[in-house]
């Protein structure tokens, strides 16, 4: 009897799975690259923070200044959520580019806080934050960039001095809010916008989490607990 020979001998068996596997590593890998590629690169960056509530609108404010960030990010990209504890509740707001409206008189002329002044701002008015491109959602934030809030009050243009309907927060009562920003109110100012309604029970002491969401990449880049002053 003849034996008959493999048609492939076993080197070459090894050899053609061998080339197949690298053919399909590098088929994954490029797919996988190219995934990579596509996703949004969150920036980095530095923020101080303050929040401070003196118990009326004349001394209470939220500030963050950026210190450094890797590269100018647009507010349209951007979340701040807040989140604090306090008489056994727990507050998180969340605040999106363009969305969450902040009463800023009595006429109901909204701009969404936190506004924006110094650095990346194209237009800015240094008191009232009327100019659109001081919303946020709208400016983009470099080195230098202040996002600030503070609460309703007869002072910074939320209500006319000698309008009998006073209503903001510590105008007759410290660390109370009267008339359309009270509890009952439908109005929101920069504060209340920023740390949800009923952040006038924070005291100097207490403490408040304050993150930053880049939204394309789902990253939070920045997350910092702030004590209050």
């Amino acid at each position: 009897m003849k034996t008959k020979d493999s048609a492939v001998s076993p080197v070459i068996a090894v050899m053609l799975m061998l080339v197949v596997t690298i053919i399909i590593a590098a088929v994954v890998s490029g797919f996988a690259g190219g995934l990579i590629g596509d996703a949004k690169k969150a920036p980095s960056v530095a923020m101080d923070v303050k929040i401070k509530n003196g118990g009326s609108f004349s001394n209470s404010f939220f500030e963050g200044k950026v210190l450094s960030i890797s590269e100018p990010v647009s507010t349209s990209l951007l979340s701040l959520v807040t989140t604090w504890s306090k008489n056994g509740e727990t507050k998180v707001t969340k605040v999106l580019p363009n969305h969450n409206s902040t009463n800023w008189d009595r006429w109901n002329a909204t701009r969404n806080a936190p506004w924006g002044y110094g650095v990346g701002i194209s237009e800015m008015n240094s008191g009232v934050p009327n100019k659109m491109p001081q919303q946020f959602g709208n400016y983009t934030i470099s080195g230098g960039t202040i996002l600030y809030a503070l609460p309703a009050g007869q002072a910074g243009g939320f209500i006319i001095p000698s309008d009998p309907g006073a209503s903001g927060y510590g105008v007759s009562t410290p660390y109370t809010y009267t008339a359309d920003y009270d509890s009952g109110g439908d109005y929101k100012d920069g504060m209340q916008t920023i740390l949800g309604k009923g952040w006038e029970v924070l005291r100097t002491g207490d403490v408040v989490n304050v993150k930053l969401i880049h939204l394309p990449s789902g990253s939070t880049i920045l997350d910092k607990e702030v004590v209050v002053s």
